[in-house]
């Protein structure tokens, strides 16, 4: 009997318990497998059960890690989504996988060794055209730590356990996407309330006046892109009333709000900025009650300039109300005028005209915001009065001020505020003016006389860059960082006087800001920026105030106070367009017998709009407008 050593690589097992020397013996060989001293791999991947998803959804991921050899090791792990009719498992060539998308890029830091139990959240991208989709993922991707098995850091085809379909994934299905649907997703607007002045007064506002503000989300689905329309209707008396949109570019007030949607773009943002003529305000204080609480009630359509057949019309209207208010104006008062039913957002102006001897006021405000809080928005609050005093120690007063807040990702900050205030009576008490002037919530000027006689003139301008707000973004599967704060001159130049006539004109104030941002990332496998073209606010609010005090001259037979007051605004708020971009270094995908995998190396490009509007809020108007004599 022949006596077969053991060697190290293998195993010798024999079998029968006797053999002649012609028979031949029957050997098994048994090699072990070799010990696995480092290994990562993930080995299970799931959602737990889901209905039908819709682009942009957010899928809550789970997944196994499994660590060999290394401790409190750092690696990354990117995760894709892949649409399972891109498998072909009859297939024995190799073949590029073309819906194959990356979704995420994140770092797992301090693993230990043995398996641990993790959680993602996969945001779906706006582009999946539907269907079944498999949820796939690859561990250390570019090969940063040294493994006894790299063919288990992803599906492989030189990986025997994934050689019958069973590497690691999770199955999702996603809604088709429609073949061409227009979608009016939401409509906000920039004040908590409509405040209107009763039909029969004479509010003192040129034609391009601004009843309401703010902006609708939209959205579109397939490749038919075309001119779109959003109509504007307003709830009188049971009827739907059509009202009218500023148009920007044309300079006039138009039936619709025309809208050329931008491919790839989602949840676009259509600013709006809608004027109630003088008809339909009648109808609206014919139907209005006091006693209670009013709503205008407000209906949006978008329509299809084409007319082209829609896959889905049922997502095109938006239904929507803001408490309205009727400003009922008074004949005297003995104070200035109170700021009745005043909310955050207002707009109103009273002239009541003499009555005796009382106290007269003229007053304006403007006072609402613009844009998207979570991005960008911008609140202008102006103000302006002339209040007379014709009786006692006779004089007036004149006021204007002007505040711009903006928020930055949902930080609120106040950009500028200025304020001035002039003051005249004959008896020479509390004659004088005082200004003051705040910038990033600091007090940069202020300045301050009383006295019998005075004349002032300012002109003062400042550069700022300010850094204001930080978030965090993903574009396409990489975070980024990113601050925005804003850039710009502002400044204003006014003469203020009293000398028988108490006065005040020119630029109240002006403000030039655009926004600005900076971002990126720390990972290798990505680079990161900004795009931003934005115009913040370009505003210049004017006043030009006067009263003469007439009953000073020789002509005691007949005193008056003559008077005049006019405000004028000319407006531009968040236009242009503020983004973000993400650029990865990842993997070319390829599939073979039903099975993907890495074949290569692609760059791709990812792009976030974060803002992006034409200026619909663009127009210069007069806010106020009074003159007149007062007999005493």
């Amino acid at each position: 009997m022949r006596l077969i050593p053991f060697a190290l690589a293998g195993l010798v097992t024999l079998t029968g318990c006797q053999f002649s020397d012609n028979d031949t013996p029957e050997v098994t060989v048994v090699t072990p497998a070799p010990e696995i001293k480092s290994n990562l791999e993930i080995t299970d991947i799931s959602t737990g059960p889901l209905d039908t998803l819709e682009p942009n959804d957010t899928v809550k991921t789970y997944y196994t890690v499994d660590v060999t050899g290394f401790n409190n090791v750092d690696v990354e792990v990117h995760f894709y989504l892949m649409h399972s009719d891109e498998l072909d498992v009859q297939n024995d060539q190799e073949a590029a996988i073309e819906d194959i998308q990356q979704i995420a890029v994140i770092e797992l830091t301090g693993l230990a060794q043995g398996a641990s139990e993790h959680e993602i959240e996969l945001t779906l991208p706006n582009s999946l055209e539907g269907g079944n989709y498999h949820i796939l993922a690859q561990i250390d991707p570019h090969d940063l730590h040294v493994e006894d098995i790299e063919e288990d850091n992803h599906p492989s085809v030189d990986h025997d356990p994934h050689l019958e379909g069973n590497f690691p994934h999770a199955d999702i299905v996603v809604r088709e996407q429609a073949g061409h649907d227009y979608k009016l997703l939401g409509a906000e607007f920039g004040q908590a309330a409509l405040i209107l002045d009763t039909p029969n007064s004479d509010n003192g506002a040129s034609e391009h006046h601004t009843d309401l503000v703010g902006y609708f989300e939209a959205d579109y689905e397939g490749t038919n892109l075309g001119l779109s329309h959003i109509k504007a209707e307003v709830m009188i008396a049971g009827n739907w009333v059509s009202t009218h949109f500023w148009d920007a570019t044309a300079g006039k007030y138009t039936d619709t709000l025309a809208h050329e949607f931008t491919a790839e773009l989602h949840n676009e943002h259509i600013g709006f900025d809608i004027a109630l003529e003088a008809e339909l305000l009648k109808s609206l204080h014919d139907n209005y009650n006091a006693d209670v609480d009013n709503t205008l009630e407000m209906r949006f359509t978008l329509i299809d300039a084409a007319q082209d057949a829609e896959t889905n019309t049922d997502n095109n209207q938006i239904l929507t109300s803001i408490p309205l208010y009727f400003f009922e104006q008074e004949d005297t008062t003995d104070e200035p005028a109170s700021r009745l039913a005043r909310q955050d957002f207002t707009e109103q102006a009273v002239a009541p005209a003499a009555v005796g001897l009382a106290n007269i006021n003229f007053q304006s405000e403007f006072d609402k915001s613009y844009g998207d809080k979570s991005k960008f928005s911008v609140g202008v609050d102006l103000q302006g009065q002339l209040f007379i005093v014709p009786t006692g120690d006779p004089g007036g007063r004149i006021t204007g001020e002007g505040t711009v807040e903006a928020y930055f990702f949902r930080a609120k900050n106040t950009l500028f505020s200025i304020s001035y205030n002039g003051s005249a009576y004959i008896s020479g008490q509390n004659t004088g003016y005082e200004s003051e002037m705040i910038i990033f919530n600091n007090v940069v000027f202020e300045d301050e006389k009383f006295t019998a006689k005075y004349e002032k003139s300012w002109e003062k301008k400042w550069e700022e860059d300010k850094t204001l707000a930080q978030a965090t973004f993903t574009v396409g599967p990489i975070p980024i960082k990113v601050e925005a704060g804003v850039t710009g001159n502002l400044g204003f130049e006014l003469t203020v006087g009293y000398n028988a006539e108490l006065y005040a004109e020119g630029d109240l104030f002006h403000v030039d800001f655009g926004a600005f941002g900076r971002g990126g990332v720390n990972l290798l496998v990505a680079s990161a920026g900004v795009q931003a073209i934005l115009t913040l606010i370009d505003n210049t609010f004017a006043m030009e105030s006067n009263a003469g005090f007439a009953l000073l001259t020789n002509d005691s037979s007949n005193p008056h106070i003559y008077y005049g007051i006019e405000l004028k605004n000319d407006l531009d708020v968040i236009s242009g367009k503020f983004g973000l971009y993400a650029e990865t270094y990842g993997v070319k995908w390829c599939k073979k017998w039903g099975i993907p995998y890495p074949c290569g190396k692609k760059t791709s490009r990812y792009d976030l709009w974060l803002y992006q509007t034409k200026s619909v809020f663009d127009k210069s108007w007069t806010i106020y407008s009074k003159e007149g004599e007062i007999n005493l």
